[in-house]
């Protein structure tokens, strides 16, 4: 259909060797007109199975980071839909131990050929893990690391680091003299999260190896932005009135946007993670300083692709 060698298309396909752009142009055109998808590998109907993929997620809303990470996921659902693959999903509170517990036993009810997890709580992610370790279930892990696990590959930001990137950020904005507000979200049976957690001590050691010196205030704050959130928030700057700057060591750096825009603050310089659309929005309008994007579209899309290669 393109008019050239097989080899040529070859290397087209497989981004290898030298191609006129001419004959690359024409090979293109051809994948477009017939919406060409390349298979992972090549089996023949009798080899080719059904691949049964269990994600689990914590709940979400629209535009919220997990979202965009669903969304890789479904575009490599759509990508290597010639394999006969059947995903299910599973959401818990990522605030709420207890759910999370809950959705663990159900998914280990389930028949499943592998699982891609994003985790919250570090106990019952280990647990859980082992458990299909010793069922010989591959799973991946999205957007957080877990140590004591052997998980098939892991895709997420490395999170010491990207709390030290966080206090060199924010240490090129604080005033001299103002005090530094931790933020973390009020959660039901477990502290912080894993990615928090380390996030946290990037954060603080970065602070310490550069001597810098500031007072660290941890406050808390609701996920749901709830009259209690209010409550929270109020008491915390009615009681520290020298915070100059702020983190968050998750997504949900809008929240403490949405309060500093209500109440009219604008010398507290913010610092999250995360590129959804309620973060972006904060950060156009200026109460957000810097967003720390995590790619999360590719890290769904990644996840997928690694089960099937595998």
């Amino acid at each position: 259909m393109a008019a050239v060698s097989a080899g040529t298309v070859d290397r087209v396909l497989h981004n290898r060797g030298d191609v006129s752009p001419e004959s690359r142009k024409r090979v293109e055109d051809v994948l477009a007109s017939i919406n060409y998808t390349p298979k992972l590998h090549s089996v023949t109907p009798k080899e080719e199975r059904q691949i049964r993929l269990l994600v689990i997620l914590p709940q979400h809303n629209p535009g919220e980071y997990w979202e965009q990470i669903e969304n890789g996921i479904e575009k490599a659902f759509a990508q290597f839909s010639r394999h006969s693959l059947k995903i299910r999903y599973l959401y818990y509170d990522q605030f709420d131990v207890y759910s999370c517990r809950k959705i663990f036993k159900e998914a280990l009810t389930l028949k499943k050929d592998g699982v891609i997890i994003g985790p919250s709580f570090y106990d019952e992610t280990v647990l859980f893990s082992n458990q299909l370790y010793m069922k010989s279930i591959p799973y991946v892990f999205v957007d957080t690391p877990v140590s004591n696990t052997e998980p098939l590959a892991i895709f997420a930001p490395h999170s010491y680091h990207s709390g030290m990137v966080q206090a060199k950020l924010l240490t090129t904005i604080l005033k001299p003299g103002k005090d530094i507000a931790l933020f973390q979200a009020r959660r039901i049976g477990d502290e912080m999260s894993i990615q928090s957690l380390a996030r946290q001590h990037g954060f603080l050691s970065w602070l310490k190896e550069n001597d810098f010196h500031s007072h660290i205030h941890f406050a808390q704050y609701d996920k749901s932005g709830t009259p209690e959130n209010e409550e929270l928030m109020n008491n915390f700057f009615r009681n520290h009135t020298n915070v100059g700057a702020a983190v968050v060591f998750n997504t949900r750096a809008y929240i403490i946007s949405e309060y500093l825009k209500r109440h009219r603050i604008h010398d507290i310089r913010l610092v999250g993670f995360g590129t959804n659309a309620h973060n972006i929005h904060y950060l156009k309008e200026g109460y957000i300083s810097y967003l720390i994007a995590e790619r999360p579209e590719y890290q769904g899309y990644m996840a997928v692709k690694t089960v099937l290669e595998y």
